[in-house]
């Protein structure tokens, strides 16, 4: 018998022990613990967003590496009364005020040419009752100062066109057409129409009157000729063919 100390006798090598040694999962832990583990790193990658997001959205100062801080430009709320455009920016004659079109737009008179007298017919067939013929559209393309189309931004909104009578041996001014469209009235480009009629009859110092024929139940117009010093004459029977067919007949003195 010998006297050497015998090894119990161990089939399991290191590798197996170390393994053996560790606590063993099942698969549902396990996949419990990897649900877990992609919550917390997902939680982590949306951290630093969700700072920048406060970061730009925060109405406080920023704060420079230099210590001085930094106020963040804040676009500032416009006023409402600021938004509103002003509605009256000139007075009549007579000290009333005149209102205009919302916004900037300029107003021109040109005149009437063979090459714009579609957008007087055009004008006309919207603004009045009645159908002018051929013979009116030739005359009014060659009048020369005797007729103006309106000019808003650049968009035909109304014309004057006249003609010279003589009437009781003085030389008249006749009112053929002047209107504007619906959309731009009350805004004073009827006003800068009859101006430049008044101011041809200034120009030509045999014109004495200025007169033309209203409809009798138009009474805005009525009242518009007679806000620029016209007076109601009376009134013309069956001068249209149109119902109502009676006129007014409107004339402003220019001079003796």
């Amino acid at each position: 018998m010998s006297d050497q100390p015998v090894e119990p006798v161990n089939n399991i090598n290191d590798e197996q022990a170390s393994v053996e040694t560790e606590p063993t999962l099942s698969k549902s832990a396990k996949k419990r613990a990897k649900k877990q583990q992609k919550k917390v790193s997902e939680s982590a990658d949306d951290q630093p967003n969700t700072e920048k997001i406060d970061e730009e959205t925060s109405d406080e100062p920023k704060e420079t590496t230099d210590g001085k801080a930094v106020e963040k430009a804040v676009p500032k709320k416009k006023d409402p009364v600021e938004m509103l455009v002003p509605m009256i920016k000139k007075f009549d004659v007579n000290g009333k005020p005149v209102r205009t079109i919302a916004g900037h737009g300029s107003v021109y008179l040109g005149e009437i040419t063979p090459h714009n007298i579609l957008q007087l017919k055009k004008l006309n067939e919207a603004v009045f009752p009645i159908a002018y013929n051929d013979k009116f559209y030739v005359e009014a393309r060659t009048c020369g100062d005797l007729g103006r189309l309106a000019y808003y931004n650049d968009v035909v909104v109304g014309a004057v066109c006249c003609r010279i009578d003589d009437i009781s041996d003085e030389k008249s001014l006749y009112l053929m057409t002047l209107g504007t469209l619906a959309a731009y009235r009350q805004c004073g480009i009827g006003t800068h129409l009859i101006y430049y009629a008044l101011k041809l009859c200034k120009k030509m110092e045999e014109i004495k009157t200025m007169y033309l024929h209203v409809q009798v139940n138009n009474q805005t117009a009525v009242q518009f000729y007679e806000r620029h010093g016209f007076t109601n004459d009376g009134i013309i029977e069956d001068y249209y063919r149109i119902s109502p067919r009676d006129a007014y007949l409107l004339i402003k003195r220019i001079r003796m």
